[in-house]
Order: structure tokens, then C-alpha cells, then sequence
């Protein structure tokens, strides 16, 4: 008897039931993974036994990985490759077992937990929606140790598997199915039932799944796998800039270790898990992987309860303008299956409405990823109407409209009265103080900031502002909505900006002063992205759209006159009708929506030479550190609750780099006292905007991190 594990008979079959009963998640970690062992010694001894079926006891979950913590306890590369080495040797004890092993699935199946499962005889899955496998660990800035490197490609094919592998994508169980990933995958009813089936068979040699022939043309041969080598390294540096270690060590993993025996290719694969966790990039991405799960204990979770006894689940909404804003949030709503009615006076804006919602729908229809019904099924959801009739009875209004507080304050007039009693108001306003908003309202209680970030449909933040008079029971209700559309969620305090655009500014601001001064565009956005930034602070305003960019800056400036001023080239460049990418005319020229070539009017409309010569280092600075700076004020004015949301709201709200960890952990990687120096450099030669936040300062005398307790 042990802890996790629980061994029962049933036909001559024993059937194992894993489930973590100190923790929500069935992760492997040290002590499990013990145990494991222990629990095979029994099963290969028991003579009575002639099949072993591996089973969750948790409710919707196989197995969600390796535990996380166990592998950051790792203080060199050459204890993590010990670990790695530890595992795979468990793991492969499935497959010297004797007898025929199953891995029945059920719920998500991650990691360490597909990992089991291919060591495996047979794997069968459930056609259950909340079935997913995957091998996620890319994610966090290393490789899969515990043998999926290896067994996968020799599963299902070195293309198949790479994309797995270096994406991180999770499949149900029909598509593992089809991918030769398991063999069965039936109803969740009778798992159990065909399990023990399956358990009761020898897998005969040489059953493989079968593979396209041009599969096994060009993988089945030395020359071939070496082309498919080259084009795949050519193929990670594009998408990840080279900025992502990980990426190549699992190319050299499946690759080299493909021409191995299975031993040799195990020892290659722990030995660059090992590696990995010890690399700066990998303990950017976990402290990512831990500021998620921290933002979600914030302090509006146990809110509304008791109002809500049957839970906090939204089931209509309203959605008040069909712009570019409102068809994305629409669409998001509809393709959750939230039931949603939209709003505006303007019949052609809700037909393009009605035909983005389509395209985005139907296009997972192409890539079969939905039925035709289903499709059909969530586009039913929507509801168009030229007036919001009835808006007052559904659960949550989002108005969408143009960023003017007289108009948003005649919506919510207009809205509130005989408004049914748990009904929510929530503005998506990018950068206007919710208190505006509901300073003439009857019941700002029920005024809440959602602020979605462009394009709704892939950007995974959402904001959620929080006013001084917003109920917290209102707060806990937008959260849940929030996560029924899959957003990453913040929350933070009402303030011009909130958060992300606020800091975002800063960056833009200090771009365009540059600008201003003669450095070239291009120049600007290469130096930036080489940095990491996903586009250059330039073609990102272009983006965003110079009106609605001039506008957030205006509003940052009318609320820090003393340290926040919008560039003077903006007002000639906006006069010339330039409004980015969304007129066709903007800081580049672009045809059918495409970026082209800077448009060299610009330096003629501002009066400048365009010039390379800044260093680059400084121009990084210049931007980086106004940003990181206007994230500490944020911090110290309580706009964020804490660090972890800074991080999380800057990598997954603008794109700050990922592999830095946000500001904050950038920060504590670069020294704090080393900020401190760099930021009063700048502060000397341009002036009061680079003056480090107090508690920066402070911080660094004191020898402190924001993270202490990471590694």
C-alpha cells in the first residue's frame, strides 16, 4: 500500500489507480516517482498477474506532467541529467515489465504523463472534450526528459512528433487516434472496460501505426532525415529569432538520437533536459509558468458566492458596437459557446460583423478542428440588433465604442435603469479612468474595466479594471467571464491606462522621440526586435493605429504633465491622414494589408536625416528601461497588485520577451543596482523621465530582488 497508488485484480488484470491526493494536479514528482517504482517491483513479482492497466483516480485528469517544483530544486545541469536519467529508467520499466502494460487516458495527458504512457504496451484515450495530449515542456524553456524525445518519433514519425515537440500543441483523442498516438480511443464509460481488453493481449512485434508513403520515403532514409534536419533548423530560427535554446536541443535530440539505439538516444535527451534547466531563458519561462498560477489567487476569487450559490458562470452578454473591438470580442464570446447579442446603428458594420465572426469560425472548420453543425452551432449564438433592446436583462454588458466618455456615459445611463439585479457593466476602454465612466451612475458597484487587447481573437490578456466603487462579487463575476473566453487574466487598479498601455506608452513615447531625432524607422524596429520584442515599438503604432495611439498618449500626458509629453512629429504625420496599416498608409507603405518598405515621406513631414549612428545599447535602454520604470510606479501606486502581474500582463500583453520573463524578472536577472546605474546614465543626459522609481532605488541599496525566492 502507498500513498498515490492504489492496486487492485480484476481477471488476472492489476489495475493501478494514480492519484495525488496532497495536490489539485496528478504530477510525477520525487516521492511518486518512488513509490512508482516500488508499486512495478510488486507488479513484475506477482505471478498471478498477466496484464497491468495505469488508471487515474483523479476526476479529469491522467496525468498533468512532471511537478514543476521538483525539477527548479535542480542546482546544476548535471543533477538535472541525473533526474532525467532516474525517470526515464522508471518510465522504461513499463516496457520490461513482462506483461502487457495499458495506459488508459482520460483528462489532460502532459508531459511526464504522455511520457508513461508511450513506455506503455498500448495507450487507449476517451473521446472526451477535456482529453488532451501534449508534451508542453518546450513551454519552459527545455525538452521532454523522460524519453518522449525518443519514443515519440518512433511512435509516429520524426515530422509528427517534431510538432509536438516544439510547439507544445495538445490533441484529443480521436486526432491521437488518427496519429497512430494511441490505439483506441471510446467512450469514458467503458475505459476501464477496453482496457483490460487490451491488457489481456500481447502487443505483437512489429505493430506499428501505419504511415504516408512520402512519410516513409523520406524518413525511412539517412539522406532523407538529414534534408528534413536542415529545412527544421531553418524552420526554428525563423519562428523563434534563435532566442530559444530549447527549440534546437530537441532538433538534435529527435534527430541524433533517432540514428541511435533507445539507450544511447535516452542519454542524449537527459542530457540536454539537463542542460536546459540551468539556461536563463528556462528560468524565464518557468517564473512565467509560476506568475500564472499566482495571479490566480487573487483576492476576488471566493467573491460573490453567496450571491451566485449556483455558480459564477455567465450566460449572456451584450456587446455595444460592432467595430473592429466588438466583432472580436463577439466572435471570442460565440466560439466559447457564450450566448451573445451585439449592438449597433450602423446595418454594414454588423454584416462585417457577422462575416469576420464566420471566417474565424468556419476556418477551424477547414483545418478540422470543428464540425460544419458545430460551427454552425456557435454562430447561432450571436444575436445582431441595431439597439441594444433588452441589454439590461443579461447578465454582462461590454460596450466597445469610441474611446469619448460623454458617449460611454450615455450607454450606461441609457442601460442601468430597470437593469435586472446581478447585471454588469463593463467597459472596454483602452485607457480612460473607469471612475469617468460611472461617476454619473446610479450603481457604479456594477462598473467594471474589461480591456481586451487587439486582435481580440488572438491576443490571450485581458485586463480587468477594478474602480474604487466596483463590488467585489461584479469583479469575480468579469474574471469568470474572462476565463469562459480562455484569456489570461490581471487584475488591476483603476488608473489612466490601467496597467499595459500605461507602461506601453513610455516605450512608444521614447521611439518616437528618436524618431524625432534622426534615428531611421527601420533601424528603431530592427534593433528592438533583435532585442526580442515580437515587432518594432514603430510598425507596432502602425498596428495599433496612429489615432487611437495619439489618443492614449494624450491621455497619459494630461495625467503626468511633468514627465510624460506626446511627440511633436505625431501631429504632422497625423495630418497627413496616415492611420497605419488599417488606411494602407501609415510609418510603411502596405499593399493588401502587408507591410512594405518604410515610406521615406515620413522624415520629410517630421524635417529629419534618418541615421543609424545612436548605439544601439542606448537606444534599447532608452525604450526598455522607460518601460520597466513605468511598470515600478505602477507597482508603487498599487495599479498592480504585485510583480507577478506586471510580468504577465507585459509578456502577454505587448509582447515584452518571453525568455526575460517580463520586467520584473528581467530586472532581477540584469541586478537591480545595475538598473539603477543604467537608468541615472540616462536620466544625465536626457532629463528627469529616466529618474529610477524610489523603490528601485531603495530595493538596490538593500541588495533585494523581486523574486527572492527563485532561482
Amino acid at each position: 500500500m502507498t500513498h498515490f497508488y492504489k492496486v487492485t485484480k480484476e481477471d488476472k488484470i492489476a489495475i493501478v489507480t494514480f492519484e495525488r491526493t496532497d495536490k489539485e494536479a496528478n504530477t510525477l514528482g520525487e516521492v511518486v516517482l518512488r513509490e512508482l517504482n516500488h508499486v512495478l517491483n510488486q507488479l513484475a513479482e506477482d505471478n498471478d498477474i498477466s496484464g497491468v492497466v495505469f488508471i487515474s483516480g483523479k476526476k479529469d485528469q491522467f496525468i498533468a506532467g512532471a511537478d514543476i517544483e521538483d525539477i527548479a530544486k535542480f542546482k546544476s545541469a548535471k543533477d538535472a541529467e541525473q533526474g532525467s536519467l532516474a525517470m526515464q529508467e522508471i518510465l522504461h520499466r513499463f516496457s520490461k515489465l513482462g506483461k502487457p502494460t495499458v495506459a488508459a487516458i482520460h483528462g489532460a495527458c502532459l508531459g511526464g504523463g504522455l511520457e508513461l504512457a508511450l513506455a506503455c504496451s498500448w495507450r487507449i484515450a476517451t473521446s472526451d472534450e477535456k482529453t488532451k495530449l501534449g508534451l508542453p515542456e518546450i513551454q519552459l524553456g527545455f525538452i521532454p526528459g523522460a524519453g518522449g524525445t525518443q519514443r515519440l518519433p518512433r511512435l509516429i514519425g520524426i515530422a509528427t512528433a517534431l510538432d509536438m515537440i516544439l510547439t507544445g500543441k495538445r490533441v484529443d483523442g480521436n486526432k491521437a487516434v488518427k496519429m497512430g498516438l494511441v490505439d483506441a480511443c471510446v467512450h469514458q464509460n467503458i475505459l476501464l472496460r477496453e482496457a483490460k481488453k487490451l491488457a489481456a493481449q500481447k502487443r505483437p512485434a512489429g505493430l506499428v501505426p501505419k504511415k504516408a508513403l512520402a512519410q516513409i520515403a523520406l524518413e525511412g532514409n539517412l539522406v532523407g532525415r538529414k534534408i528534413m534536419a536542415i529545412k527544421a533548423k531553418e524552420a526554428v530560427t525563423e519562428k523563434t529569432k534563435g532566442f530559444y535554446p530549447a527549440s534546437y536541443k530537441a532538433l538534435d535530440a529527435v534527430f541524433s538520437g533517432f540514428e541511435m539505439s533507445l539507450e544511447k538516444g535516452l542519454a542524449l535527451e537527459a542530457k540536454h533536459f539537463g542542460d536546459l534547466t540551468q539556461t536563463s531563458e528556462s528560468k524565464s519561462l518557468v517564473h512565467l509558468f509560476h506568475a500564472s498560477n499566482a495571479i490566480k489567487k487573487h483576492p476576488y476569487k471566493d467573491s460573490g458566492k453567496e450571491r451566485f450559490p449556483n455558480g459564477l458562470k455567465v450566460s449572456s452578454v451584450g456587446v455595444i458596437g460592432g467595430g473592429f473591438m466588438g466583432a472580436g470580442i463577439t466572435t471570442v464570446l460565440a466560439d466559447r459557446d457564450v450566448r451573445v447579442s451585439v449592438s449597433d446603428p450602423n446595418k454594414d458594420a454588423l454584416g462585417r460583423l457577422m462575416k469576420s465572426a464566420r471566417d474565424f469560425i468556419y476556418k477551424k472548420v477547414k483545418r478540422r478542428r470543428l464540425k460544419s453543425f458545430q460551427a454552425d452551432s456557435k454562430l447561432a449564438q450571436i444575436c445582431p440588433q441595431l439597439a441594444p433592446t433588452g441589454f439590461n436583462q443579461l447578465d454582462v454588458v461590454i460596450e466597445s465604442v469610441f474611446e469619448e466618455i460623454s458617449l460611454k456615459q450615455k450607454i450606461l445611463a441609457g442601460l442601468e435603469s430597470g437593469c435586472q439585479k446581478d447585471w454588469i457593466f463593463a467597459s472596454n476602454t483602452s485607457a480612460l479612468p473607469l471612475k469617468s465612466i460611472a461617476e454619473k451612475s446610479a450603481s457604479p458597484e456594477r462598473v467594471v474595466g474589461m480591456h481586451f487587447f487587439s486582435p481580440v481573437e488572438k491576443m490571450p490578456l485581458l485586463e480587468v479594471v477594478v474602480a474604487e466603487k466596483t463590488a467585489p462579487w461584479a469583479v469575480a463575476r468579469i474574471v469568470e467571464l474572462g476565463n469562459q473566453m480562455g484569456k489570461t487574466i490581471i487584475i488591476v487598479k483603476d488608473s489612466p491606462g490601467f496597467y499595459v498601455n500605461r507602461a506601453l506608452s513610455f516605450y512608444l513615447a521614447e521611439a518616437s522621440m528618436m524618431l524625432g531625432e534622426g534615428v531611421a524607422i527601420d533601424y528603431l524596429d530592427d534593433t528592438l526586435t533583435e532585442f526580442g520584442w515580437p515587432v518594432g515599438p514603430i510598425t507596432l503604432i502602425d498596428e495599433v493605429g496612429l489615432d487611437i495611439g495619439m489618443h492614449v498618449l494624450k491621455t497619459m500626458e494630461a495625467a503626468w504633465p511633468d514627465r510624460f509629453k506626446t511627440p511633436d512629429q505625431f501631429k504632422p504625420i497625423a495630418e497627413s491622414g496616415r492611420l497605419g496599416r488599417k488606411n494602407g498608409k501609415g510609418f510603411y507603405h502596405y499593399e493588401n494589408g502587408k507591410r512594405g518598405s518604410v515610406d521615406e515621406e515620413i522624415y520629410s513631414l517630421i524635417k529629419v536625416t534618418p541615421s543609424r549612428s545612436l548605439n544601439r545599447d542606448e537606444l534599447i535602454d532608452r525604450c526598455v528601461l522607460g518601460y520597466i520604470n513605468e511598470s515600478i510606479l505602477c507597482l508603487e501606486d498599487k495599479v498592480l497588485p504585485s510583480p507577478y502581474e506586471g510580468d504577465i500582463g507585459s509578456v502577454f500583453g505587448v509582447g515584452f520577451p518571453p525568455f526575460l520573463g517580463g520586467p520584473f524578472k528581467y530586472m532581477d536577472a540584469q541586478g537591480l543596482r545595475n538598473i539603477v546605474e543604467r537608468m541615472r546614465r540616462l536620466e544625465s543626459k536626457y532629463g528627469s523621465r529616466f529618474k529610477p522609481a524610489k523603490s528601485l532605488v531603495e530595493m538596490a541599496e538593500r541588495g533585494d530582488r523581486y523574486f527572492a525566492d527563485e532561482a
